[in-house]
């Protein structure tokens, strides 16, 4: 196609927008074809059904115990001890290696005081319910055990006796 001066009128010397002359006119009515956007709906509400979980949300450390009997998750505050760090519910509250500096069975008094507050938000939420007690304790295996020891002191001492160990499934 030869470069030519315009015309009166933009683009009507290409043949998609001018036929013979007259104007072209595209259709008002686009049809959609439903069933494979049916089929697409489909995928993604299966799709988001499955990666969300009907038990509780626990994020998972790298280097838990395997097991081969295990239950399903209950909605519990989430203590997790790796060789750096004492987190619950995501906060850090205590050093790993602070813990095992000391051989003495004490309590790790921030961890007490952030779960009794958690104990109380529950009666406040709830009333009328008696309190479950469960907490959920998420140790990776390079954690020395007189740390695991301190965690689990401060847990009972803070009134959850039912203690939940986050393992993976073999």
């Amino acid at each position: 196609m030869a470069v030519h001066a315009p015309g009166a009128r933009l683009l009507r010397a290409l043949p998609s927008f001018a036929a013979s002359g007259a104007r072209a006119k595209r259709k008002v009515d686009a049809q959609i074809t439903l069933v494979p956007f049916i089929d697409f709906l489909l995928t993604v509400v299966v799709f988001l059904l499955m990666s969300f979980s009907s038990s509780g949300e626990v994020t998972v450390l790298p280097g838990l115990p395997d097991a081969a009997n295990g239950a399903d998750v209950e909605q519990a505050p989430v203590v997790a001890i790796d060789a750096d760090q004492v987190t619950i519910d995501g906060r850090r509250v205590a050093d790993t290696r602070a813990l095992m500096a000391d051989g003495r069975l004490e309590r790790v008094e921030p961890l007490v005081r952030d779960l009794e507050v958690a104990r109380d938000n529950y009666g406040v939420l709830h009333p009328g319910e008696t309190f479950p007690g469960q907490v959920v304790v998420q140790a990776s295996r390079d954690v020395d055990f007189r740390a695991l020891r301190k965690v689990l002191f401060s847990v009972g001492q803070a009134g959850y006796g039912g203690v939940q160990l986050a393992v993976r499934p073999r």
